[in-house]
């Protein structure tokens, strides 16, 4: 049996988190054995005790006083591969590795500073360097994932997409009307939906923005989750009377509000991949993201477009488009499953990799 573990700091409801839960959920559990270590306790590591996995902690007092007690850690697990999601953490979690002797080091990238320009990345170059100076194996979410945090060694790298459970998003016409039944929403409202942390790399300010220039349409704005700009985004909506945006906090049944949205808006400022417009896109929905979503974001099934934020007209030129009806989102949602993203294709892969190193 080999024996991964998964290290992040804290286990909330992020996309980093998802991608973890998924690689270990549809894993081959007779073949593999997994664990998750963190600094601290998380809101959602429920998700994980309910498929039995075990969540060790190891507080991050310092720098040395972690390493040290990483070190330990490590030897006493006898695990044959750590895979690190964190990119803060990942010269010490890694060396840590290295030291305790563990053959196969995963360092995973999650994120690309596309608002960083390109030509400035360089000078990035000896920071990150320590990121990929441990790791026997790189993954990236996206090619500029990779680029991003391995700017040496990533061409070594290993693109992995950010698989999800397919079905669990298929479009279903039924939870589309249990939603909007339950909040009072007309049939012939036109919903948009975002979900992610309230953050400035979000972007949520943009979507206020948009619903502010559109108030008197029959539209609905739903923002799903929480974050350190979620009372500054109320207050915003109340000073301005944007009455059409909702917020609905941190919501464990995504699947079925985005059966219940007609477009799904993802204006982040810079993502790795952008997990969440994978999800969109396999309910069948109309999706609008910035032009910084890495291209592996696009599934290729006929429903995602790219647009610059500085080009707010085109966003609205874009939502005023017939959405498409339940036919054509069961449609989109079959031509999901065959794609890379499903989660089935992406465990074989990364197992497959484990295994090529040990």
């Amino acid at each position: 049996m080999t024996r991964i573990l998964h290290v992040y700091p804290q286990i909330n409801c992020g996309g980093t988190e998802m991608v973890i839960y998924n690689l270990i959920k549809y894993g081959n559990h007779n073949n593999f054995e997994y664990e998750i270590l963190t600094q601290k306790k998380g809101d959602n590591e429920t998700i994980f005790n309910d498929i039995g996995i075990k969540i060790h902690s190891i507080d991050k007092v310092s720098n040395a006083k972690y390493y040290q007690d990483l070190v330990s850690f490590l030897k006493s697990g006898k695990y044959d591969v750590v895979h690190a999601h964190m990119d803060v953490d990942m010269p010490i979690v890694l060396r840590a590795a290295k030291d305790a002797g563990i053959q196969c080091r995963v360092a995973h990238s999650h994120n690309a500073r596309v608002d960083i320009p390109q030509f400035l990345w360089p000078l990035m170059a000896f920071k990150h360097h320590k990121y990929e100076k441990y790791a026997t194996v790189l993954f990236g979410c996206s090619s500029l994932a990779l680029k991003w945090l391995f700017p040496i060694k990533w061409r070594h790298g290993y693109i992995i997409h950010n698989g999800i459970d397919l079905d669990k998003f298929k479009f279903d016409p039924q939870s589309r009307l249990h939603i909007r039944n339950q909040f009072g929403i007309s049939p012939s409202t036109k919903v948009f939906i975002n979900v992610g942390r309230c953050t400035e790399q979000k972007n949520q300010q943009f979507i206020l923005e948009l619903a502010k220039e559109r108030l008197g349409e029959d539209e609905i704005y739903i923002i799903i989750g929480d974050g350190p700009l979620i009372e500054e985004l109320k207050s915003h909506k109340a000073v301005n009377g944007i009455n059409s945006v909702l917020f609905v906090g941190k919501r464990f049944d995504v699947p079925e509000w985005l059966c219940a949205a007609d477009f799904f808006l993802f204006p982040s400022i810079y993502e790795g991949l952008g997990i969440v417009a994978i999800e969109a896109e396999a309910s069948g929905l109309k999706v609008l993201t910035t032009d910084t979503i890495p291209v592996e974001a696009d599934m290729g099934l006929g429903n995602f477009t790219r647009v610059s934020l500085k080009n707010k007209s085109q966003w609205h030129n874009c939502m005023v488009e017939i959405p498409f009806n339940d036919q054509q989102r069961s449609v989109f949602s079959e031509k999901a499953l065959s794609s890379a993203y499903n989660i089935h294709t992406v465990t074989k892969q990364v197992e497959s990799i484990y295994s090529k190193v040990l």
